[in-house]
């Protein structure tokens, strides 16, 4: 989750009033925030957000933005934010970056100067947006520089990353492209964004001053803004339009509320020409009995449109069919009418709810497949066996060819992650097996077992079964089907049910040493199946020790257990 360290004395600068540390967690419910540490004698206040659908309160002045109910720190109304500046200053977008990072967004920001801790809340916004909502700069990545040695119209292009130089941040001398992704620490760090092309980008102004080489570094004397620097040329790259218009809008509405100006570009691009930031949010209808519905009490319509203006909701226009309703600028996360509902109960407090007993008590209880997979997990334990615990996901041949068995029933995965997690497991012996396979080193005999789901198509390809497996493993010099069928048979019997074995040759056993399993309670269908492995099968799995095995399917046999003890 998102952390951030504050200064108490900035916070309580932006908010217009002190902060009472006992009291603060508590007005932290309205950003869905906890108060995790603060240090007295450096006044550094750590905040950690529970709620990752939220950039535009990854900051200092996102938090207090949201605190104020909306309203800017700077006490100006959002109206305001955006200088009637024409002509706009533009950044012209070269086509060579369309295979290569194809989408850029800036604005200008002029006033009184950033001060120590406005620099280093800007930087940090700068990295959580990068880092976090920008997935490691590979979708987004924000520069700022300061504006005053920079020369309007901005060329965004894709240059030779051999034929072009400049000096990075932290460095005394020019450096071509290549050597900065080679040596910068920067360069290392985000380079493999760009060195997969031939062509890698870079920010250009009308001087022919590189300013940046997007997403990896800024350029020294350009590049790099002090606490003094009172007029801001702040950009975001990437591959999505509307990310960057967001961040565009978060970053733009953080330093108006520092008291800057904001100017916009224009990007000047022949796919169509847009600017930012953008002061006019999304709007949603939110249907009239929903605030109702969810709270479970009956809400007036004055009472829902109060509270979601005091959270920061520009604007609710009441309608026949419900509430229009008007994003605020800088949030995307309001996706759905459901959202406008939940920040409506954030800001009436939960609370506030009328609480409504149960009015009649069910009691829970252990499902009867829990029951059984229980006895048997106490039963295995007992008779010395120790159990393992598999991931369901695993590779489909383990489940067929290395078995010496047919697809047949496996439930494969589309467009799996790798080949590794590719099925749903239908059976457990391969997973044993390769458990055993790494267990070698260990003193014999080996005794595993494992009881839990598995899954397996059923009838048409979209039916998919949910069975319950008992499977288990015995491995040292003179392991047999007998040994594995005395284990079964006194399982069951402890399970109140009486074992027959029915002679069948099965994979992945040796010819004439597996059985199928029957009950006598139910006959007519082979609940499992025991064996010796063949020797094919244990070299390709790595094993050196004769193995026996049975596995059972606890689904096909669940019924009320006999009593314990």
């Amino acid at each position: 989750m998102p952390t951030l360290d504050a200064l108490k004395s900035d916070m309580e600068k932006l908010l217009g009033s002190s902060i009472i540390i006992d009291e603060f967690d508590r007005r932290l419910d309205w950003v869905k925030g906890e108060l995790k540490h603060y240090d007295p004698e450096t006044g550094t206040i750590r905040i950690e957000l529970n709620d990752t659908n939220r950039p535009d309160l990854w900051s200092v002045e996102g938090i207090v933005r949201q605190l104020l109910g909306g309203q800017s720190p700077s006490k100006r109304p959002w109206s305001q934010m955006i200088s009637p500046t024409t002509p706009l200053r533009s950044i012209r977008v070269d086509p060579t970056v369309f295979t290569v990072r194809p989408y850029i967004g800036g604005f200008l920001a002029k006033g009184p100067g950033l001060g120590e801790e406005g620099l280093r809340q800007l930087i940090s916004s700068q990295e959580k947006l990068s880092d976090l909502f920008g997935r490691k700069r590979q979708d987004i990545a924000i520069g700022v520089y300061p504006a005053k040695n920079i020369l309007f119209p901005v060329t965004y292009e894709a240059v030779s990353p051999d034929e072009h130089s400049f000096t990075p941040l932290g460095q005394d001398s020019p450096m071509t492209l290549s050597r900065i992704v080679q040596e910068h620490p920067k360069g290392k760090e985000y380079g493999h964004l760009l060195s997969p092309h031939s062509l890698w980008t870079i920010l250009r102004d009308q001087g022919g001053k590189i300013l940046s080489m997007p997403p990896v570094t800024n350029a020294r004397h350009t590049g790099e803004v002090t606490a003094e620097d009172d007029w801001l040329f702040v950009e975001a790259t990437g591959h999505d339009q509307e990310r960057i218009r967001l961040v565009m809008n978060i970053m733009a509405a953080n330093l108006f509320d520092r008291g800057f100006q904001i100017e916009p570009i224009l990007v000047d691009d022949s796919r169509g020409k847009t600017q930012n930031p953008q002061s006019a949010g999304d709007r949603i209808l939110v249907p009239g009995n929903l605030p109702s519905e969810v709270s479970g009490e009956a809400v007036l319509p004055q009472d829902f449109i109060r509270a979601l203006l005091s959270y920061g909701y520009p604007s609710i226009q009441q309608q026949e069919k419900g509430f229009l309703v008007t994003v605020p600028f800088m949030r995307d996360d309001v996706l759905h009418p459901i959202d406008c509902v939940e920040d409506y109960l954030i800001a009436r407090g939960f609370d506030s709810l009328t609480p409504v007993m149960p009015t009649f008590f069910t009691p829970g209880r252990a499902a009867k497949e829990g029951e059984m997979e229980d006895r048997v997990r106490s039963l295995m334990a007992g008779i010395g066996f120790q159990e393992i615990l598999s991931n369901i996901l695993t590779e489909t041949d383990s489940l067929s060819s290395a078995l010496g068995r047919p697809t047949g029933p496996i439930v494969e995965i589309d467009n799996p992650i790798s080949r590794q997690y590719g099925a749903l497991r239908s059976t457990f012996l391969s997973q044993l097996m390769n458990a055993e396979a790494l267990s070698s080193r260990f003193p014999y005999p080996h005794r595993i077992f494992e009881v839990g789901e598995a899954a397996e198509k059923e009838g048409s390809p979209s039916t998919i079964r949910e069975t319950i497996l008992f499977t288990a493993l015995v491995a040292h010099p003179t392991a047999s089907v007998s040994e594995v069928a005395g284990i079964i048979v006194e399982v069951l019997r402890y399970l109140g049910l009486t074992a027959k074995l029915v002679s069948k040759d099965i994979p992945p056993y040796i010819k004439g040493r597996s059985a199928e399993i029957f009950i006598l309670e139910k006959p007519d269908i082979a609940i499992g199946e025991l064996g010796e492995i063949d020797p094919e099968t244990l070299d390709i799995f790595g094993i050196r020790m004769p193995t026996s095995m049975f596995e059972v399917r606890l689904d096909r046999i669940l019924r009320p257990l006999p009593p314990t003890g």
